[in-house]
């Protein structure tokens, strides 16, 4: 203590003061201290006076005290402040924020530094959790200036962008951001009010390696100023964004551009899209098409329930039946149909299924294809099945179990002498003829095909009226013809076979064969058929 003692109020104040108090010698030894201080450092009076200043302080801050010792000293400063870390008797440490001033005597000279120090451990334990939280952050922190000056920033600066923290603290970050995003930032930034918050400020931040790196910001602005942000790196989701733009572009413009139509529908069947093919194929326009029900505009009246009910159970299929081909009548614009081949999936959005379909008018294509069908399975002249589409159809029938189908091998009489005689011209309206008066006597009881030549053939589902057909076939086949003066008569000989169960085509057609011969041999203009080993013939009527 000073020569001369304090007032007795002064020595209270002193000693019942909740702040730590302490008179320190020029030489570092405590002289006097308080209650407080020693609460706080964890000292008795008496201990705590038996040591020097620099014996319980962190030896990392004791330049830093001598420094200011002698700055106090030397009058540079007449105080000073300062935080300072003490550590307590069982090696805890405790921190306090300092504040020196120099006493000097009546004549000037220093004599001892007055002391006053503040537990401020609390806090900084406070400050030092929040720190490590701040390091930890994988997303970029920050705090800075309202003119862009950073004042602190944590490690995922180098992580994320490369710059070390030094070269971050010297330069404004708006520095950093590229030019083109500069002027939107700042005005995001201003519209802040302070204690405002703005989530979602996107810029792009210069990486040390020179390239840029998307940042996405949340900040917030105090009431002093000082902006506190957050950032995340979002480059590849927005690079992301931006090729799945661009393929979503690249599909609409493949659609629109596409050959075959296209639709969307919701699922309530409402359509949603529609392409310039569907403009083209059904005389709709898009504006016309979208938002009216699909069902109502393409389907024909009497399909419109099974296109509703096919909806329905393509929903409940779910992903079992995720894509399905098929093809449908359709109608256009002006009340025609067609016919459309289309494959429609549905997938999910949001949660509801949304179909989608491509469609391909194939009118002309099936007409084409029923076309060459026909020419493939018919007999160009008669217009009867050939003997391609018979064979397949004899082969059928005798697959059938239980089947037992009769055959009648037909072969007209005379034909040999009116094709030689009269001419070929006048040998196919024979059999253009017979093969009219062949398919009326058969109608819907069977099947009547051309063979080759004068040969045609008859395929029954069962004997039954198979003699009566004969008969009739035979008075057909003997009517007058169209034929010049000097050509033979035309007349036919029907061989009639019945199948066995297991019988072969060949077999049965042979067997056929050879009893039309039988009735050739008798004659002609007669039918026979084989019974226990013989051959029974019938004539034809007169």
């Amino acid at each position: 203590m000073p020569t001369s003692s304090p007032p007795a109020h002064l020595s209270a104040a002193f000693d019942q003061s909740a702040v730590g108090m302490a008179l320190v010698g020029l030489l570092g030894n405590w002289l006097e201290v308080n209650a407080a201080l020693c609460t706080m450092l964890g000292y008795s009076r008496a201990a705590l006076l038996e040591l020097k200043f620099h014996d319980i302080a962190e030896r990392d801050d004791l330049a830093r005290d001598r420094e200011q010792a002698a700055r106090l000293l030397s009058g540079e400063l007449a105080s000073c402040q300062l935080e300072k870390r003490y550590r307590q008797p069982g090696g805890a440490i405790v921190w306090g924020l300092l504040t020196v001033t120099l006493s000097r005597d009546a004549g000037g000279a220093p004599h001892c530094f007055f002391v006053q120090v503040v537990d401020i451990t609390a806090q900084k334990r406070v400050l030092a959790e929040r720190d490590a939280l701040f390091a930890l952050a994988p997303d970029l922190l920050a705090i800075a200036t309202p003119e862009g000056a950073l004042l602190q920033v944590n490690p995922a600066w180098r992580d994320v962008l490369g710059w070390d923290e030094a070269p971050l603290l010297e330069r404004p970050f708006y520095e950093r951001i590229h030019p083109d995003d500069v002027a939107r930032t700042r005005a995001q930034l201003l519209s802040l009010p302070g204690g405002g918050a703005l989530h979602g400020i996107r810029n792009r931040q210069r990486h040390a390696d020179g390239g840029w790196r998307w940042i996405e910001w949340s900040t917030r602005i105090t009431g002093d100023g000082r902006l506190f942000a957050s950032g995340r790196d979002v480059t590849e989701q927005i690079e992301n964004e931006a090729r799945l733009r661009a393929q979503e572009q690249k599909i609409r413009l493949l659609i629109e551009h596409a050959n075959d139509a296209f639709l969307g529908m919701d699922h309530h069947g409402v359509i949603t899209e529609w392409n310039r093919a569907a403009e083209t194929t059904f005389g709709w326009r898009a504006i016309e098409a979208i938002g009216q029900p699909m069902a109502e505009l393409l389907a024909p009246s009497r399909l419109r329930q099974a296109h509703l009910d096919g909806i329905a159970a393509f929903l409940r299929a779910g992903t079992r039946e995720a894509r399905k081909r098929t093809e449908a009548p359709a109608l256009r614009k002006d009340g025609s149909e067609i016919l459309v081949e289309f494959t429609v999936c549905v997938v999910p959005v949001d949660g509801e299924p949304w179909f989608h379909a491509f469609l391909r008018d194939v009118s002309k294509e099936r007409r084409m294809s029923d076309q060459l069908h026909y020419r493939a399975t018919h007999d160009f002249l008669t217009g009867l099945p050939n003997r391609y589409e018979f064979m397949g159809r004899l082969q059928l029938a005798l697959s059938m179990p239980g089947a037992a189908p009769a055959l009648l091998f037909i072969d007209l009489d005379g034909f040999k002498a009116v094709n030689d005689i009269c001419g070929h011209e006048t040998g196919d309206a024979v059999l253009i003829e017979f093969g009219e008066r062949l398919l009326a006597q058969v109608g819907g009881q069977g099947l009547a095909a051309r063979l080759a030549g004068d040969e045609f053939v008859v395929l029954l589902e069962t004997s039954e009226g198979a003699e009566a057909l004969c008969a009739a076939i035979l008075g057909a086949a003997s009517l007058p013809y169209a034929l010049p003066r000097g050509c033979s008569p035309i007349s036919a000989s029907i061989g009639l076979a019945l199948a066995t169960p297991g019988e072969s085509v060949d077999t049965l057609l042979a067997r056929a064969d050879s009893a039309m011969y039988a009735a050739k041999r008798a004659g002609k203009h007669c039918y026979a058929f084989g019974r226990r080993g013989e051959w029974t013939v019938k004539g034809g009527p007169e």
